[in-house]
């Protein structure tokens, strides 16, 4: 009778959120890239940006069904000033997880603009870097701009999956598409 009533509640609750979840047991993800993504680096003046944009990312790259690595060691740094040693510490952390890729993120706007209509605004920046030698294999920009009834939430996952929808993975057996 309980599961019933909680069903019921969960049916009337409005709800627009997604939650995937492997627990690490399925094989669902076997022989596809893996990613291991750090902190973005903010260059916004909203000192929660860079944060909210790693999770939203984090969360839609699952969406997509792309293997995530992430520890609470690596979503409990930030993003430093010396961009390069801190990329050089996080494709060690992704060699040493074995994945294929770093997903290096800046996001460059995050906020409501100051015009007449308050829209919000999201800008953010992608680069998906070979673990193996360190190039870049691939790299995006997304913004958005929302409507009056829009969230800057709203805006900003709209900026992401725009953004994840176009990162040429395939499997580690396959390179990565041009």
């Amino acid at each position: 009778m309980k599961k019933l009533q909680l069903l019921a509640v969960l049916l009337l609750l409005p709800g627009c959120a997604m939650v995937v979840h492997d627990g690490g047991k399925s094989t669902f993800y076997e022989g596809k890239a893996r990613i291991v993504m750090p902190p973005f680096v903010n260059a916004t003046d909203n000192e929660h940006a860079g944060q909210a944009l790693t999770q939203l990312t984090g969360s839609t790259l699952l969406e997509y069904e792309i293997p995530l690595y992430q520890t609470e060691e690596i979503l409990g740094k930030t993003a430093d000033e010396s961009a390069s040693k801190q990329e050089a510490r996080d494709l060690k952390i992704a060699q040493d997880s074995k994945a294929n890729y770093l997903l290096v993120g800046t996001v460059h706007e995050y906020r409501y603009k100051s015009d007449l209509t308050a829209n919000p605004a999201v800008g953010i920046t992608l680069r998906l870097v070979s673990v193996v030698d360190g190039r870049t294999v691939w790299q995006g920009t997304s913004s958005k701009v929302g409507r009056a009834s829009s969230s800057l939430t709203a805006t900003a996952q709209n900026a992401v999956r725009d953004l994840v929808s176009k990162i040429p993975l395939k499997t580690t057996s396959q390179p990565l598409r041009n």
